[in-house]
């Protein structure tokens, strides 16, 4: 307890230093206020009940907790690394760090086993309640490490051995939680797969015809003196319907970006909060900010605002910067975001290397290459396979398709743990990690064509070499694979 109690209280000294004033956290938000910032409906109802006994929008604690949901400085710094000020004024940035956290708490109830307690009847202080999944997501503020309150309580059915440090027992929160809707975070809305290169969800669906489907521009190349200036930060298709023609979402989530500027936007957010689906160019938009959509719902129109004469739809995936940091030499090359509230990356920009992410606070989110999150493969035009320009960057696919859709079972890179009852989310007892990715992947090589032909050697060289450290159970192939990349890089010109 003494170094706990010791960073408290610089954690205290330090809100003080900024000039915010350490509260008791006992406000309230309403289910409207939230709903405002982006919280789902069907899971607002929860999240006002879990505020009310935390804070609300601009509320600090003794221990420099902060927000509605009172993330503790280290777990807000991992969903928020901007400023606490940004934090503290952005109830979309607190709401959006509330619903990735607690994405990853559940994965982490589930896998610790803790969901067999749904459906059984805890009985604490004159209460009683049947457990339920909300029950669980409640009792998750004491942490849904294996070794915590929730934990103990798992193992022995023991309300009074399941106390956190203030002597407060886990089944208070078991029982209050109970009964709400929670599928925001554990059903529909369930994170999505492990993706080979990132975590994400991939498309449910086809986001237009396919008659006549084609990919018209990779992404990541510089298409200066071909088409627009700088480098393509996403993925250019086009169908024989054509102008009108309806596209897609692809996948569940909010619409946090619907704007008439100079091409036409929608930008989804996905219910865990770590992927951003951008659709470009429309006709129309046939959404608006904070709407609901399923992978059915019709975003815009395939059109060619902002590209005369070139009717497509420019396609982007953005994946949030903890996912990217985490995958390190993986990577790939990705085109970093200011802030939340930034949609457009820098074309002018070459890039960074997810090797140099290592270590550096992670923008809140990359643009990565949209390739392996489709739904089906989809072949490029002569033109873009033919291109020496492009050929030049390392851009390369032998059989004129896109890369391999590669999602796969997830929540294997998910581990973590959180909070008590003094108010605040905080990682002293564990925190949630992303695994380093186990091998270089389709999606490094996609991410490599911003690189001229040395470069992307390179690039997929550090990546294996990244890989190989990563597990011993998989160390020999992967060195072999290292080394003949690494002569690679040697012989390339």
């Amino acid at each position: 307890m003494g170094k706990r109690t010791t960073l408290a209280c610089m954690q205290g000294a330090l809100s003080l230093l900024l000039g915010i004033s350490p509260v008791t956290a006992v406000a309230q938000v309403s289910t409207s206020e939230l709903i405002g910032a982006g919280m789902p409906p069907g899971l607002a109802e929860f999240a006002s009940a879990v505020t009310s006994s935390e804070g609300d929008w601009g509320s600090v604690n003794q221990y420099g907790c902060a927000g509605a949901f009172q993330f503790c400085p280290d777990t807000r710094i991992r969903y928020h690394p901007s400023s606490l000020e940004s934090f503290l004024s952005s109830p979309t940035a607190q709401v959006s760090a509330y619903r990735r956290y607690m994405a990853d708490e559940w994965q982490l109830a589930t896998r610790n086993g803790f969901d067999e307690l749904i459906g059984s009847e805890v009985c604490w202080e004159g209460q009683c309640r049947a457990i339920t999944q909300s029950s669980i997501i409640k009792g998750c503020q004491f942490g849904c490490a294996y070794g915590g309150a929730l934990g103990r309580y798992h193992r022995t059915g023991d309300c009074d051995q399941a106390r956190d440090g203030n002597g407060v027992s886990v089944c208070t929160y078991l029982i209050r939680g109970a009964g709400y809707d929670v599928s925001g975070i554990t059903g529909e809305t369930e994170p999505g797969p492990v993706l080979a290169g990132g975590i994400g969800t991939c498309f449910d669906r086809d986001l237009m015809s396919t008659g006549g489907l084609r990919a018209t521009s990779p992404f990541g190349v510089d298409r200066t003196g071909r088409a627009s200036a700088g480098y393509h930060l996403g993925l250019d298709l086009a169908n024989d319907e054509g102008e009108g023609a309806h596209v897609y979402a692809g996948v569940p989530g909010t619409v946090v970006l619907s704007s008439a500027n100079r091409t036409n936007t929608v930008f989804v957010e996905t219910p865990d909060g770590r992927q951003r689906i951008g659709y470009l160019h429309g006709q129309a938009r046939r959404v608006a900010q904070g709407d609901a959509v399923l992978p059915d719902t019709v975003v815009i129109t395939q059109g060619d605002v902002g590209s005369p004469g070139a009717v497509h739809l420019h396609l982007e995936v953005h994946v949030s910067g903890e996912v990217v940091a985490s995958l390190g030499d993986a990577a790939g090359r990705v085109w970093p975001l200011e802030d939340r509230e930034t949609f457009f990356g820098a074309k002018a920009s070459s890039g960074l290397a997810g090797a140099s992410l290592e270590g550096a606070a992670p923008a809140p989110f990359y643009v990565v290459n949209p390739e392996t999150y489709l739904h089906r493969r989809i072949p490029f035009t002569t033109s873009v396979l033919s291109a020496e320009q492009y050929a030049r960057q390392g851009f390369s696919r032998p059989d004129g398709r896109t890369l391999e859709p590669t999602c796969a079972p997830g929540a294997e890179f998910l581990d973590g743990g959180m909070m008590s009852s003094n108010g605040g989310h905080n990682a002293m007892q564990g925190v949630t990690e992303f695994g380093v990715a186990l091998a270089a992947n389709p999606q490094t090589s996609a991410n490599m064509a911003s690189s001229d032909a040395r470069d992307a050697a390179i690039q997929y060289g550090i990546a294996a070499i990244g890989a190989a450290r990563s597990g011993s159970n998989i160390a020999v192939s992967m060195r072999s694979h290292a080394s003949v990349l690494s002569g690679l890089i040697l012989s390339a010109p």
